[in-house]
This record gives structure tokens, C-alpha cells and sequence, in this order.
């Protein structure tokens, strides 16, 4: 699309979101090993229990944006620039990629690979 309309915009971020929730849920339920920043989410739900993995998400991503808009404000960035580097999309999928990723880990993934919530 060379010039895109918001609506085109917004379904693509909703198409993309929802693709990488699918896929997030299926290689973390999988066991095929998960990256640092998504073990943080599990070790947090699954582990230490301190809560649900979808409000450990939000969390988590939501403290990686907080701490990207710190440290570049401390690296010079200004305020009015924080909109080129942290839009719409990015904290609409910092508190949607959770409840996402655990719907298709509930509904799909572990029925689909016949694993536990624990496991």
C-alpha cells in the first residue's frame, strides 16, 4: 500500500496482533524454549504465581515501553518526539498481546498439543 488509510492501518495491526499471539501461544506452550522476555511473563504466572499470565504480560511490556521512553528521554530525546518511537500500535499491543497469547493458550494451543495449564 503506498499511502494507506487509517482503517487499512488498523486492520493490519489487528491481523498482525492477532497472527503473533497465535504464534507466541503455540511456541511457548510447544516447549520448544522461549526467549528472555517472554519467560518472564511465565516465570511470574506459572511459577511464583503472582498472577495471571495475561496480567504479567501487560505488565511486562508495559515496563519495557515505560523504561524505552525513559532511557531515551535520558539519551537527549524530547518529549515531543516520544510519539515517533512509541505509537499507537505499540502500546496497543503492550495490553493486548496477554489476554491474546492466553485466549489461544486456553482455547488452541494446549488442547491442540494436550498439555496442562501447568505444564
Amino acid at each position: 500500500f503506498v499511502e494507506p488509510s487509517m482503517i487499512t492501518r488498523m486492520l493490519c495491526l489487528i491481523v498482525g496482533i492477532v497472527i503473533i499471539c497465535f504464534g507466541s501461544a503455540f511456541y511457548m506452550t510447544a516447549d520448544l524454549g522461549v526467549s528472555t522476555y517472554d519467560a518472564v511473563a511465565i516465570v511470574l504466572a506459572y511459577k511464583w504465581k503472582v498472577a495471571k499470565f495475561k496480567f504479567c504480560r501487560i505488565t511486562t511490556d508495559l515496563i519495557c515501553v515505560i523504561s524505552g521512553i525513559v532511557i531515551y528521554l535520558l539519551g537527549g530525546g524530547t518529549w515531543k518526539e516520544i510519539p515517533t518511537i512509541v505509537g499507537v500500535g505499540t502500546i496497543v499491543t503492550a495490553f493486548f498481546m496477554g489476554p491474546l497469547i492466553e485466549l489461544f493458550n486456553d482455547k488452541i494451543a494446549r488442547p491442540f498439543l494436550n498439555k496442562s495449564k501447568e505444564a
